[in-house]
């Protein structure tokens, strides 16, 4: 008898540290953070990466929480992003993007020229990006689809299952 019982605790273990792997894995895959002031209405804070769904890592809570209460967004990671390793870089590529368009233009570089004519999520998507990634930082997603936000940890694994 205390055999069985050791094989189903062990049984039991093993299943319940399977799916917490399987629900953090996911969960690094495919889950933001989001600071948000009233759920349903946009935070009317647009970043210099152009307009789009903002969110940040997971690891990056306290900048979350700078934009209000803090969510869990799923399906805001963009597929095929434009990944920088910092701030400093993210405001190179933005510069030679306002450049590229002003000389394609005839223009000599202007922001003001650039933002009354295209954006840059415009430009973004002109080359083939449908986000901005500052890895570790925040990201833009430009056409976000299927956005799910969940208000608690429970909320949010209660989803995962549901995908199962």
């Amino acid at each position: 008898m205390d055999d069985l019982r050791k094989f189903i605790a062990t049984t039991i273990r093993e299943y319940l540290n399977e799916n917490t792997q399987d629900y953090s894995k996911w969960k690094r895959n495919n889950v933001t953070l989001r600071g948000i002031k009233e759920l349903g209405k946009a935070n009317e804070v647009y970043g210099s990466f152009g307009k789009g769904l903002y969110t940040v890592p997971l690891s990056n809570k306290s900048m979350a929480k700078q934009y209000g209460d803090v969510y869990f967004v799923v399906n805001a990671i963009p597929k095929n992003p434009k990944v920088v390793q910092s701030l400093n870089d993210a405001e190179i590529f933005r510069y030679k993007l306002v450049d590229k368009y002003c000389k394609e233009n005839n223009v000599d570089y202007s922001l003001s020229f650039f933002e009354n004519n295209t954006s840059m999520e415009i430009e973004m998507m002109k080359l083939g990006y449908d986000g901005f990634i500052i890895k570790g930082r925040e990201m833009v997603s430009y056409s976000p689809k299927d956005i799910k936000y969940f208000k608690t940890e429970n909320e949010l694994q209660r989803y995962y299952e549901t995908l199962s």
